[in-house]
């Protein structure tokens, strides 16, 4: 018995073929992609809803008044570099002038060293022990200090990432966990720490795609990421014209 012919318009043709495994391609590129993709937009709608001053911890530490020029008779930097030798190679941008809870230093980095003179005397001040890093928490916020612990070495993805080390770590009776970071040399607060920005820090290493560092948004797995969803968003373009004035079938 003589199979059927199929009329000509039915017999898939290469050109059908092709697109039938584009399609089929373009489908699963597509769930992939899915996925970072409403990452992607889930933690970019975050990002742009939550005020970023709540993030940092705006409320919970308010910074005392610091001391006039006109109330404080510097020494000069240069004189610093007389008694301690080592100062020899630092240059003049990398001296900063702070005021550590009541005296005005001159803070700066030697051998990746923070290193801390007192502006009027010159003479190098110690790193700070516990009772002054409770002190300058509770004059600088409202809460109580629960704990403080000095922290010299940091694991990768740390809350408290490229700042001033040894720093101590002090923890609040705040009710959003928040935590205070203070320059064991410096004595400034740099970072406040809270639940919410936990949270930001989370959304943001899936963001970026840095699970572990949390910092580098030029890894490849984002770059790859992004041109599977380019090649997805273009296969499906090409699809949407290659279909236009084609009939049913």
């Amino acid at each position: 018995m003589l199979s059927p012919v199929l009329p000509r318009s039915l017999n898939p043709t290469d050109a059908d073929l092709k697109q039938r495994v584009i399609r089929k391609a373009h489908r699963w590129l597509g769930i992939v992609a899915a996925v970072q993709l409403l990452i992607w937009t889930g933690t970019g709608l975050f990002f742009a809803i939550m005020p970023i001053d709540g993030i940092r911890g705006a409320g919970i530490v308010e910074q005392g008044a610091a001391f006039r020029l006109k109330h404080v008779k510097l020494i000069p930097p240069n004189q610093l570099v007389r008694r301690y030798p080592e100062l020899d190679n630092v240059s003049i941008d990398e001296v900063q002038i702070k005021q550590r809870m009541h005296t005005p230093i001159y803070l700066m980095t030697v051998n990746k060293q923070w290193l801390a003179f007192n502006a009027k005397t010159g003479d190098r001040l110690p790193a700070l022990h516990e009772n002054e890093a409770r002190l300058i928490a509770r004059n600088n916020s409202r809460a109580d200090v629960r704990s403080a612990a000095l922290v010299t070495q940091l694991p990768v993805g740390s809350e408290y990432r490229g700042g001033e080390l040894p720093a101590w770590r002090v923890e609040l009776e705040a009710p959003d966990s928040a935590v205070l970071w203070i320059g064991a040399n410096s004595g400034q607060i740099n970072a406040v720490r809270t639940s919410q920005w936990r949270v930001y820090d989370f959304l943001w290493s899936l963001h970026i795609m840095d699970y572990r560092g949390r910092d580098n948004f030029n890894t490849w797995l984002l770059r790859g990421f992004a041109l599977l969803g380019l090649v997805t968003m273009l296969s499906g373009v090409w699809l949407f014209f290659r279909s236009l004035g084609r009939g049913p079938k």
